[in-house]
């Protein structure tokens, strides 16, 4: 996997804290990887199905949502101290537009108007499983791949301060880091959820480890984590002294990240529509 880096290492300031400068440096490597993404669905679709009601909200949303996002990044572009306000939303957003988008793709390859009922963490299983059947598939081979969670943290061979680097940037290295960070979002979910702090004691490693073996992450599944953790700690960064520019910086990936997802969502949820409905629908 190729993928161009400019040098731009000298722009980074001392003040902007490293925490805030990991998660630029994922954002946009994601953005990199992603670029001129399309997504295909092998089996064959031929019947048609009744348009649900449910269907015209859900592409209402999505077009609310996109406008919001397009109206702030134009704002931003002549505006961009608004990027400092823009940061902490852009992932709540950026997901819900994927998530919208996630629901109407599984409700065309159903045709049931339960699909609009599935929630996050299901839809999300869903189309990972599609993946691993071939069903769904990106052009980007990372994209497609499921990694044991397990896996992922045993993974060794990263440089100290390697997430910290904009320049010479190992990308198999930053990958397995953007990886692990999401293992480790989805682990202290799984704490959350059965009610632990940490896994001191032996039996809560058993679980943990359990936990790890059964479950896999995709790079896909950023979306959905960015999102959660805007409401956690993790993003505190941004209450602190950061450049006006840095925040452009991040909005600008973000955003860019954001809409070449959606049209590869939009180009294989058309192709279905056109089957489903003889239409295009977004």
């Amino acid at each position: 996997m190729e993928i161009e880096w400019e040098n731009t290492e000298s722009e980074y300031e001392l003040r902007n804290p490293p925490d805030f400068i990991t998660h630029l440096n994922y954002v946009t490597f994601i953005n990199t990887l992603a670029r001129d993404i399309n997504i295909s669905y092998e089996p064959s679709i031929r019947s048609k199905i009744n348009i649900s009601s449910i269907l015209n909200k859900k592409i209402n949303l999505i077009k609310l949502t996109l406008k919001s996002i397009k109206g702030e990044y134009k704002t931003i572009q002549s505006n961009p101290d608004y990027a400092e306000l823009c940061v902490s939303w852009i992932s709540v957003k950026a997901y819900y537009l994927i998530f919208n988008l996630l629901l109407i793709l599984e409700y065309l390859l159903t045709g049931q108007d339960s699909s609009f009922g599935v929630t996050h963490k299901k839809v999300l299983r869903r189309f990972k499983k599609r993946l691993e059947r071939n069903e769904i598939y990106f052009n980007k081979k990372i994209f497609n791949s499921n990694f044991q969670c397990s896996e992922i943290m045993v993974l060794r061979g990263a440089t100290s301060g390697a997430n910290l680097k904009i320049a010479g940037v190992n990308t198999k290295e930053r990958a397995i880091h953007i990886l692990k960070k999401l293992t480790n979002y989805k682990l202290e979910d799984f704490k959350r959820e059965i009610g632990i702090k940490n896994f001191r004691h032996k039996k809560e490693r058993i679980k943990r480890d359990k936990f790890l073996k059964d479950n896999t992450v995709n790079i896909c599944e950023f979306f959905y984590w960015y999102r959660i953790k805007a409401n956690y700690r993790d993003l505190e960064f941004l209450n602190k002294d950061i450049s006006n520019y840095k925040f452009v910086d991040y909005y600008k990936n973000y955003y860019e990240l954001t809409l070449t997802f959606y049209r590869g969502f939009q180009n294989l949820i058309n192709d279905l529509a056109r089957t489903r409905f003889n239409k295009e629908i977004l």
